[in-house]
Parts: C-alpha cells; structure tokens; sequence
C-alpha cells in the first residue's frame, strides 16, 4: 500500500537533531547561537504578571505586541505577524507561495530552515555558493533566478558564516529579483548586525513592487530563546493577510507576548548583551587567527572558521573530551570549517584552553 505522506518525507534520511537540554550537566553552549545571559529583569516580571492569567487563552492577533513592535521600528502594526519562532515563519512562506515543480533560491550554506521550506511544498531549492569571504554573491544570484523561481530566502548577517551585507549589494537584489517571486529577508541577527555598523534594508525593500517579507526574532538579542517568538514585517496588506490564511490560532502564547513585550522597554540591557557580544567575539577571532585559523568577518554572535582540516573530527573531539559544543557546516566547500557562537568569557575560556590540543591531535591524524 502507497505511503500518503509526500515523497520527501520517505525517500529523506532522518534529520540528526541535537540535544537542547543538559540538565545539571555543564555544558559549553557555543553550537545554538544563544545568548549567555538571561533575559532582562523587566522580562522576568512581565512573564510573572501574566502567568495569573493562565486560565484564558492569548491574544490571537497579539495587539499590545505588535503595537510595541510597530513603535519599535516605526512600521504599520497590521502589517506585523507574529509566530512561534520564525522558524515557523519561514515554513509558512513556503506554503505561500511555493508548488510542486517551483524553485526556491537560497545562499549556500544556508539556515536549515530554507530547504525544509522547499521541501516541505515539493519545490526545488537552488543553492547559491557565498562567495570566499562568506558573503551573499548578487550577481550568481541574479543569475539563478528563472521563471519558476517563486521564492528567494537572503539573510544579512549571515548565518552560518556571518557575513554583513552592504547597502548597495542589497539594493541590488531588491530590484534585480522579479516581481514574480516573494523576496524573504531573514534578519534573525538583525541588532547585531546594526551595532555593527550595518544599515537599514527596509527603505530599499519599500521601493521594490514586488512582495516582500522581513523575518525578525526575540531569540537572539533579547535572550528570549526558550520563549519561541519570531515576527514577520509584511511589505504589503496582501502578504499580511496571506499569512493569516495559513496560520493557526492562538500560536503565540500570553507569557511569550508578554514577555518580549517587556523585552522592548529595555533597551540598555539589550546593549549590554551586544556590547558583551562584540567584545568576546573579537577575543576569539584574535585568538582563533594566532593559531592560524581563518576567520570570516562577523557581525552576529557567531564565527565561521577554516581549521587546516576537516571540522567534524574538532568538533567531535571538543564535544568528547570538554562538553565544548560546536558545530560543522555541512556544505560542499565548508568541509574544513566550524561555526562557533559567541557565549560568555568562562565559554571562550575553555574552548581556546582545548582547541590547540585537539587541533594538533587531528591536524596530524590527517598527515599519518
């Protein structure tokens, strides 16, 4: 008998997932991209106030929410969507917009999210390779786009490598990809990128005609990881009420949107993370290079690396011998590199205490 699920649901392998939760255990966090403080005070009270309210269920259309995000960033509150993580938002585009037979173009190395969006519609995903320095290539980009491109995923910073875009190169891709296609821009690390220097892409997107979609978290910056709260600003009432057709009711719970809410009120704790950020993240680059590493320019709270060898083994043998977790990318090109967050100075501590050892061991298993 005939499996009724889609195709790619049987003829894919199981995707590895890796634990979230150590329980007591000590664990070096550098593999997830989080932040290594908690969220701030006015956070905890807020989600502590709301929990009274437990009873009833939450705001459907996350009014206080998205009033405080419109406010935020000085965009109309009924083109905001909220969802649980924008990992969901950006399942949803897919359904949007994506069929049987489509394409949809992403960098590569590219966030899991991106093929399991195509996938997930029975679309092709065409990846473009990043160029040496990690960063988005526009002309490539351009240049994959065909009539059946129906969706194209950017993302500045990015993630895995860490790469800013500049203004002028995305300008170019706002106009350059056609109106037949639903340009998504993931700004998950958007305040890092901002605090380091990067600009503002919404006006370029404004003058685009085609549609066009901004995905933004509270899970990064605001330290809000385990709440799940990712928000899409639409560039038009059509895309904002597509998403409505889709999603599910009442996906955003009352302590999420309190709490991020709260999130938004204070700001100099949100700086002090990013100040935190850049400071350990420059230590290790500084570090990483002295051992003769190469280190992509970053401007999130992570860093991509070439090691004189594969990655896999370094990170196996940190994760064995230390509880240090990192992550190799898993892309054709990337197969010497790993991808580290930035965590707190204790994390950054160990993880150069160790790496020299095992880079030596593995460097020279490979030699043999």
């Amino acid at each position: 008998m005939a499996s009724p699920l889609k195709p790619f649901l049987t003829s894919r392998p199981p995707a590895k997932l890796l634990p979230t939760d150590f329980g007591d255990r000590h664990v070096h966090r550098m593999h997830f991209n989080e932040c290594p403080f908690p969220p701030s005070p006015a956070v905890l009270q807020a989600i502590g106030e709301a929990a009274g309210r437990l009873n009833h269920y939450p705001d459907s259309v996350w009014t206080d929410l998205t009033k405080a995000i419109a406010d935020q960033w000085g965009w109309p509150q009924d083109r905001i969507v909220c969802t649980n993580g924008s990992d969901d938002l950006l399942l949803m585009v897919g359904q949007l917009v994506l069929s049987e037979g489509d394409e949809a173009i992403a960098p590569g190395p590219c966030f899991p999210g991106y093929p399991r969006s195509a996938a997930a519609q029975g679309a092709t995903l065409v990846q473009v390779p990043v160029r040496h320095d990690g960063g988005i290539d526009v002309d490539a980009t351009l240049a994959a786009v065909t009539p059946k491109t129906k969706l194209v995923f950017l993302t500045t910073p990015m993630n895995p490598t860490g790469t800013l875009m500049r203004g002028e190169e995305f300008e170019r891709l706002a106009r350059g990809i056609p109106d037949h296609a639903l340009l998504v821009l993931d700004e998950a690390y958007y305040e890092f990128g901002r605090h380091a220097g990067g600009v503002d892409h919404l006006p370029a997107l404004q003058a685009r005609t085609g549609p066009w979609v901004v995905l933004r978290t509270f899970s990064k910056a605001y330290a809000l990881a385990g709440l799940r709260l990712g928000y899409a600003l639409c560039g038009s009432e059509e895309v904002r009420n597509a998403f409505d057709q889709i999603r599910v009711g009442f996906n955003v719970g009352r302590l999420a949107q309190a709490g991020a809410k709260a999130a938004l009120t204070d700001p100099a704790h949100t700086a002090m993370i990013l100040d935190n950020n850049e400071r350990e993240r420059e230590r290790m680059r500084a570090a990483l290079s002295a051992l003769g590493c190469r280190v992509l320019e970053s401007a999130t709270n992570f860093i991509a690396v070439e090691l004189p060898g594969p990655g896999q083994p370094v990170v196996s043998a940190l994760r064995e011998e230390a509880d240090i977790w990192i992550q190799a990318i898993p892309y054709p090109g990337f197969e010497n590199f790993i991808r580290i967050s930035v965590c707190g100075p204790e994390d950054t501590d160990a993880l150069l205490a160790a790496l020299p050892d095992v880079l030596r061991r593995t460097h020279n298993a490979g030699e043999n």
